[in-house]
């Protein structure tokens, strides 16, 4: 058995389709605008492909900014997201040794694949560094009814940026 074969043994493919639910993406906004007659270019028709790229390339140069270290507002008070740094640790607890570093994928995976009692047990690859970065949500700064109950859960594609240049050593983050 190959590794493709392997990889494609270990993803579970079933018939349940992966769904989110309450996410309006910029089709949903489209429609909303057309729906309401929203218009801010006063007149100006744009097709919903360009209003697409448009906030899409927004989206792209929000994320960037975030990963060099800036801090996003939102508008109307809603609060702002920010890259933070945590120290990693080991310690030692009444359950065993605790660590919060993250898994290293891809090792694991070639990991399981060259023995099968790893697979088995459940061993994992850990990416040891000196610091842990992540995206929060900052609701302090929100203004709104019931803040606490939201949150931010940035994408795939933004946590991956977010890996690869913590791996090259290219960010900035605000301490916790």
């Amino acid at each position: 058995m190959g590794y493709q074969e392997f990889l494609s043994r270990l993803q579970k493919r079933g018939s349940n389709k992966h769904r989110i639910g309450h996410c309006y993406g910029t089709r949903n906004a489209w429609r909303w605008v057309r729906k309401n007659k929203w218009n801010p270019m006063k007149g100006l028709r744009c097709p919903e492909s360009v209003y697409s790229e448009v906030i899409n390339e927004i989206n792209q140069m929000l994320a960037e900014k975030l990963l060099e270290g800036h801090e996003i507002q939102f508008p109307h008070q809603m609060g702002s997201i920010c890259l933070i740094t945590t120290p990693a640790e080991v310690k030692v607890t009444k359950d065993g040794i605790k660590d919060n570093y993250r898994v290293d994928w891809s090792k694991t995976l070639k990991y399981w694949y060259e023995s099968s009692s790893a697979l088995k047990d459940h061993k994992k690859i850990k990416r040891v560094t000196s610091s842990i970065y992540s995206i929060r949500y900052r609701k302090s700064t929100a203004k709104y009814k019931h803040s606490k109950y939201y949150k931010f859960r940035p994408n795939r594609s933004l946590v991956k940026k977010l890996g690869l240049m913590a791996d090259k050593g290219r960010l900035t983050a605000q301490a916790v």
